[in-house]
């Protein structure tokens, strides 16, 4: 978003505290909150008011508020403006399908779905908006809901408007809701297809696995019994969650109506609610249970954050056990180390006694999926879910030499990834490569002095470059730490350090220009993918010798030209 004037009312109440600070850089403060934090100018103007208060010289309160803006009431959405915050509206909550996501390698919960104004008369008096729910208000915002919105604030992108509810909104159930709302149609789409649209869906599939779960409520009040499983179709698998009662038993075909797809983390999940109908299906065209368990066997390069009941083969890399104390003082054990197959390579932990030896090859069932350092991490809570095997599905890997060479366009469009190598030219040198200064808490890159979690900090100094790779059809950010940027510069940091002390940092950044911009660079590292986009952290680099013949007949046979 690059108008900041959508943050001219928090600007005003900036000036308010703040006379001699910047408009710009206030809204560029607003906008950095929203882009990379997830967090609405709205929860985000205390922060900046103190900031700013700092950087000008402001004695600094406590007690500082933003002045109270004026309520608006409405009944429609038509008498809402762009700019219109502190909102108080009746409305239907249509749809709420929540989402967690990864933003620069940290989980944001959010939510989003259809609401419809004037929730009292009938649906062809109501007009329907997107919202997003930044409060985590899940618990009143149910599907077939009604309730009271007070200090919601609107939100306009592309000439659309929507609602944001933040997390100073008030949420008042008027109406409690009835479960899901079903689609308006009954036709069954493929699971592959109900991953994709999300929001409510009808299925076909074979229950593939099917167990009783409970969920701790967060406020302590008790616990809720639900059945996690697994289905499939032709297409592909998901995982459910089941809020009421599931009685198939695993390898039964069922039809299930009105259910809804929600993301946990990087990975689509049905759930089934009380408005939900499953019933029984035949189609003797259908596949049987073991053809479907077949076609679920996975790879590393398959596996995404928040997947459940994995079944995968791997060769241990290395194994390490380490011994750490939880919250409650007890002693505690845990087993991980590095895994691999022919599509690359994850990490794998074992809360339980296993302790394999590096080459051994396991087979892995039930498996969960998290992230560790930004990447897969494969779980495994019990000894029963894993064994040896003596059989390899594979040649013997060679962990020094393992890199699986994957498309750019390929590696940006799917899942976070290790071991892999890839290529594309440089087409941007950001103009913060070179020397930085890291927090000696946290690692995290110092800003004017500044950790964001920290605060002032004398920093650590670090060599970085960062690029932009780019293949013709993809493009992704490439961060070169300290040692493999001296393997790419031919220097070490402190050749780097003099340089910029001599030159001053624009040369330094110059110079870099001159000598790669445009040209190919073959990496090798791991790749990061969230919904910013992919980034490649590459453990080497190396420009690749331009070759003028092959590069003319590329671009001859792309264009078609004939000589």
């Amino acid at each position: 978003m690059s108008d900041l004037t959508t943050y001219a009312n928090q600007i005003e109440v900036v000036k308010q505290e703040c006379p001699e600070a910047n408009d710009e850089e206030i809204g560029k403060e607003f906008q950095r909150y929203e882009r990379d934090f997830l967090i609405p100018p709205e929860d985000a103007l205390r922060s900046v008011i103190r900031k700013f208060q700092a950087a000008t010289g402001v004695e600094v309160t406590t007690g500082t508020t933003a002045p109270v803006r004026e309520e608006k009431k409405v009944e429609r959405f038509s008498e809402l403006g762009s700019e219109d915050r502190n909102v108080s509206i009746e409305v239907a909550v249509v749809s709420y399908t929540p989402k967690t996501q990864m933003v620069r390698g940290e989980e944001r919960n959010i939510a989003f779905g259809w609401m419809e104004d004037n929730p009292w008369e009938a649906g062809s008096e109501r007009v329907r908006w997107d919202f997003t729910d930044w409060g985590n208000k899940a618990e009143a915002m149910v599907p077939g809901s009604v309730v009271r919105l007070e200090g919601a604030s609107v939100n306009e992108w592309n000439d659309k408007r929507s609602l944001n509810i933040n997390r100073t909104t008030r949420v008042t159930v008027l109406k409690e809701g009835g479960g899901s709302a079903p689609p308006t149609s009954n036709d069954p789409m493929t699971i592959a297809r109900a991953s994709e649209v999300g929001g409510f869906v009808n299925v076909v599939a074979r229950v593939m696995a099917a167990k009783p779960d409970v969920i701790v409520r967060k406020d302590g009040s008790g616990e809720i019994n639900v059945v996690r499983g697994r289905i499939s179709d032709p297409s592909g698998s998901i995982g459910f969650l089941s809020w009421k009662e599931f009685d198939h038993e695993e390898g039964s075909l069922v039809k299930i109506v009105g259910a809804s797809v929600r993301k946990f983390r990087e990975t689509p999940e049905i759930q089934i609610n009380d408005g939900t109908v499953i019933e029984a299906y035949h189609d003797t065209s259908f596949p049987e249970l073991s053809d479907l368990a077949e076609s679920e066997k996975v790879s590393i390069a398959d596996l995404r954050n928040g997947m459940r009941d994995v079944s995968i083969t791997l060769q241990v890399e290395s194994w390490e056990q380490r011994t750490f104390e939880n919250k409650d003082g007890e002693s505690k054990v845990v087993r991980s180390g590095d895994v691999m197959d022919p599509s690359g390579r994850c990490r794998l932990t074992a809360w339980c006694d296993f302790d394999p030896s590096p080459g051994d090859i396991l087979r892995i069932e039930d498996a969960r999926v998290t992230f560790w350092q930004g990447s897969p991490d494969l779980v495994i809570d019990n000894s029963d879910q894993v064994e040896i095997i003596s059989d390899s599905p594979w040649e013997k890997i060679d962990p020094e030499n393992h890199w699986v060479e994957v498309d750019l366009t390929e590696l940006v469009g799917g899942g976070s990834r290790r071991g892999v190598s890839t290529s594309g030219k440089i087409v941007m040198i950001r103009p913060d490569s070179g020397i930085i200064e890291r927090c000696p808490e946290c690692r995290r890159v110092l800003r004017d002095g500044s950790c964001s979690e920290h605060g002032s900090q004398i920093g650590e100094e670090d060599l970085r470059l960062r690029f932009v790779l780019d293949n013709g059809v993809s493009n992704a950010s490439l961060i070169l730490g300290r040692e493999a940027a001296e393997s790419f510069l031919e220097i070490s940091m402190g050749g780097v350090k003099d340089e910029v002390s001599n030159s001053g940092k624009e040369v330094f950044v110059s110079d870099l220009k001159n000598r790669v911009l445009a040209k190919t660079v073959e990496i090798h590292g791991r790749c990061l993918v969230d919904d910013q986009g992919a980034m490649l952290i590459a453990e080497r680099a190396e420009l690749l010798k331009a070759k003028p013949e092959e590069e003319a007949k590329e671009v001859m046979q792309r264009w078609g030209v004939a000589i």
